[in-house]
């Protein structure tokens, strides 16, 4: 297994250390910004550490007992910098995987200057499409939404539904601050992702923007699969909120009432199993289980993190009574932005879809 430089989990630590006293500064709204933490991420080393050099490109070397640890404390001090960084992670993977050697090395290029990439999948309205022109080129119409980072994120891996129905991932320049609608974009969780919606209508892009071909972008275990690190992102905040839990009631001397214990007790049950669940799906994914084995316990692990952190919420809430819905009340960020980041497509189609798989690997689960 390879293994982070010490340099590389020092900054890190740095870097945790900094954005952990901004992030407790700084006001919670649509116009919050998370420049300082960027830029702490990005001065500490922490933006180019999925990345061993190779030539004059990368390979994708964040070993997953070094990486989930930081996913995680990330989320337990900002879920939308954890969401900012996961996405991050997860395109520099992309284009180690399926990258042609010159776009490995401008995007290397790019991160050791301090770009910051995403991977912006939800389609708007219009869907986004591409229509080939002369001259090698593409011109793209459409939107994409839901995506995080706007004006901070300036290379995006975006994948467009072909004709045949197979995806094909571009990877495109999206700096231009004309494209941002931040409109869209009025949850009453993440606030300060700066998600929204990117209008790429009138753009043109190279043929040579496609990053590997139709398909591989679904790929697994690293389609599915990579959901580990989300999952990851929002153990943190799971973990938070019973600390948080377990603190506010040792402050007001009501953490020995039995029934306040058995709240504590349920949350701590609730956060070990989904971190359980994390921990080997990202040994399964990262450490070479077999692919469609490994995308299902990734998904799994999803599933029982969002059960977990909606349990936990109530559990907190229930327990903490009417002061946890303060706004100035240190849980208040961490469980509107949880409420927020647990959602996703569809959970009943994946519940069913690899309870199918797993079901007839059952021996491979319970050795």
């Amino acid at each position: 297994m390879e293994e982070l430089s010490s340099e590389i989990i020092d900054g890190s630590f740095r870097a945790l250390a900094e954005i952990a006293l901004l992030a407790a500064a700084r006001a919670d709204g649509h116009e919050a910004d998370l420049t300082a933490e960027l830029e702490a991420l990005r001065r500490h080393g922490c933006l180019a550490a999925p990345m061993r050099p190779e030539g004059s490109g990368f390979a994708y070397a964040y070993p997953a007992a070094r990486s989930l640890p930081f996913f995680v404390a990330l989320g337990s001090v900002d879920l939308s910098l954890g969401r900012l960084f996961e996405g991050h992670a997860n395109a520099l993977q992309l284009v180690a995987l399926f990258g042609r050697a010159d776009q490995k090395a401008m995007v290397r290029a790019r991160v050791e200057r301090g770009a910051l990439l995403g991977v912006w999948g939800a389609d708007g309205s219009p869907p986004f499409a591409v229509e080939p022109i002369e001259g090698d080129r593409l011109r793209l119409t459409g939107a994409k939404r839901y995506a995080s980072g706007l004006g901070w994120v300036s290379l995006a891996l975006v994948p467009v539904t072909e004709a045949d129905g197979r995806l094909q991932l571009l990877l495109i320049d999206v700096d231009e601050p004309s494209r941002l609608d931040f409109s869209s974009w009025n949850m009453r969780g993440m606030r300060a992702s700066r998600s929204g919606t990117f209008r790429f209508d009138g753009l043109e892009i190279p043929v040579s923007a496609r990053l590997g071909g139709p398909d591989d972008y679904r790929r697994e275990p690293f389609f599915m699969g990579g959901i580990w690190r989300c999952a990851a992102v929002q153990l943190g905040a799971i973990e938070r909120i019973v600390r948080g839990l377990a603190d506010g009631l040792r402050e007001t001397g009501r953490l020995d009432h039995p029934l306040q214990s058995a709240r504590v007790g349920e949350a701590i049950l609730a956060a070990r199993d989904a971190r359980l669940q994390v921990e080997a799906a990202a040994r399964a994914v990262e450490g070479g289980e077999e692919a469609e084995l490994a995308a299902s316990l990734a998904v799994f692990a999803r599933l029982r993190v969002e059960s977990a952190g909606l349990a936990v919420i109530a559990l907190a809430e229930r327990g903490l009574g009417l002061s946890a819905f303060a706004e100035d009340h240190p849980l208040a960020r961490p469980i509107r932005d949880l409420s927020t980041y647990l959602r996703q497509a569809n959970p009943d189609a994946a519940l069913l879809d690899h309870a199918r798989r797993l079901a007839a690997r059952l021996p491979e689960i319970f050795g």
